[in-house]
């Protein structure tokens, strides 16, 4: 039973695939399989992931017929394929140091209550070359989930790519269900809800290298205004309002995610700050109630 499951979901990334694959086939730390997951690519990715269907750490590698319209159904699929007690997200577009899995395996293991162990990165381009370091986090840490929600993960998205972290399974299981119906916030879903339970630590080595620089999924969902309406819906109906946060800060927490809009044009804004009032009511309403709740006990 391979330790770490290794979950590569490509679309489209061929010029990128090479790199990727080897970077986690030459790994220092070599207990892991990996699933090898296409979205029905329209170049010549196919060709290179066939090349690699029959070596020894490739336990599975599946072509969609139809393109799935949300990244996060590829990974609920590779989830459910997944063997390993850790699971780790490899993008195609990015890549790794040699070393990476070897780090990170220490840091989660010695911790029994850890749900997320993960890296700081290189912010590269089209060609690797290292860009502006746009990283929250700059120092190792070790702290609550809970801790990590309520001072940023509240209002962004602290572990910024899911390539940099390894997941225990057993949490993930629990929670994968729920980030299918986004596009673009999936993954901030899915860290919220496994906060909730478990702590989180935080290696601050540059051991993955995040491809930010070109044209991702990311950049565009920053761009259309997706992840500022998939970003409050996360708070209506993930479990961050458990945090108990203060009237201050719910107050706080209202006014960062209603200005967030004031970039875009006039019907957009609109738009975006109708969604955010709606969404923020019902984080606000649930939140009063678990406050209550609590001091009822």
């Amino acid at each position: 039973m391979p330790k770490v499951s290794v979950i590569i979901p490509n679309y489209n990334h061929a010029l990128y695939l090479k790199q990727r694959i080897e970077s986690v086939i030459n790994q220092t730390y070599q207990n892991f399989d990996i699933i090898i997951l296409d979205d029905y690519s329209t170049d010549n990715s196919k060709e290179i992931i066939e090349s690699y269907r029959l070596h020894s750490k490739v336990s599975n590698v599946i072509f969609n017929e139809s393109n799935s319209g949300s990244p996060f159904k590829q990974w609920k699929k590779g989830v459910d394929l997944a063997r390993g007690e850790y699971i780790w997200i490899a993008e195609s577009d990015d890549w790794c140091e040699l070393n990476f899995l070897e780090v990170l395996i220490v840091e989660i293991q010695g911790r029994p209550n850890v749900g997320i162990c993960f890296s700081d990165s290189n912010w590269v381009d089209t060609k690797g070359n290292i860009g502006k370091d746009l990283s929250i986090h700059k120092k190792g840490f070790f702290k609550s989930g809970i801790v990590e929600i309520r001072e940023g993960l509240i209002n962004h998205n602290t572990i910024q790519n899911v390539s940099s972290a390894l997941m225990k399974k057993e949490i993930v299981d629990r929670y994968i269900n729920e980030t299918v119906e986004y596009k673009s916030c999936g993954d901030w879903r899915l860290y919220i809800d496994i906060l909730q339970n478990s702590d989180i630590v935080f290696v601050g080595k540059k051991l993955n290298n995040f491809r930010w620089y070109h044209n991702n999924t990311s950049n565009k969902a920053t761009e259309n205004g997706l992840w500022i309406s998939e970003g409050v819906k996360i708070l209506a109906f993930s479990n961050a309002y458990k945090a108990n946060f203060s009237p201050r800060k719910l107050l706080s927490i209202s006014k960062f995610w209603f200005n967030k809009s004031k970039n875009f044009t006039f019907s957009k804004r609109l738009q975006f700050q109708s969604t955010s009032i709606f969404y923020l009511s019902i984080f606000i309403l649930k939140s009063l109630i678990n406050k209550l709740s609590i001091r009822g006990k």
